[in-house]
């Protein structure tokens, strides 16, 4: 029997090489898609504080999710936290926000520490990923960032909804989880908006 990551490795370069095949056109037409499920989605609409990516390298681009914002709603894209066990933390972004690259050559926004949320207190997500399944079970790059930032899932807090954002032809049929691998509450792709069987998402 195969290893987690050994079948993670296999999975990934062939889903790279789809994901390069796409024109830009391709990727735009797709993303603008996928945002109007998102949209149009009571989740979305009563989400406050909502984070979302930067797209690098092909990814579905949820960018034109910001430009519809409501008055009511502030949105915040991730940085690299200096706490590696954290991964990730989260800075609130507006139409003048500046940014600069980080490692990984992933513009972040330019904010002062104390403006920075951290993921406990987000309503909503939208995720990148390379990959996943109808289980909810997600596949990224390999450097967990994601997963270490939101652990605190696994003892089933509801928030924040995570929404993986994805084309269809990044669907699985089986991805081998691990335990600290944290599972999508719904997927994203131009064709639908699903909510994973298992921990359907609610607001109380």
């Amino acid at each position: 029997m195969q290893s987690p990551n050994t079948h993670k490795d296999k999975v990934r370069k062939p889903l790279l090489a789809l994901r390069a095949q796409l024109s830009k056109s391709e990727q735009q037409e797709k993303s603008a898609q996928i945002v109007e499920h998102i949209k149009r989605s009571n989740v979305f609409m009563q989400s406050k504080k909502i984070a979302f990516y930067h797209a690098v390298r092909g990814e579905a681009d949820p960018q034109s999710l910001f430009n519809t914002t409501n008055d009511n709603q502030q949105f915040y894209l991730p940085l690299l936290s200096s706490d590696k066990n954290q991964g990730l933390v989260f800075a609130p972004i507006d139409k003048n926000t500046q940014y600069k690259n980080n490692p990984f050559s992933i513009p972040e926004p330019i904010v002062d520490t104390h403006e920075l949320l951290d993921a406990t207190e987000l309503d909503l997500v939208i995720m990148p990923l390379l990959g996943f399944d109808l289980t909810g079970n997600r596949l990224g790059m390999g450097g967990g960032y994601y997963d270490r930032c939101f652990s605190f899932k696994h003892s089933n807090m509801i928030k924040p909804i995570l929404i993986g954002f994805a084309y269809d032809f990044q669907k699985i049929e089986s991805l081998i989880a691990e335990p600290w691998d944290i599972g999508l509450d719904m997927i994203a792709t131009e064709s639908s908006l699903r909510a994973i069987e298992a921990h359907p998402p609610t607001f109380t």
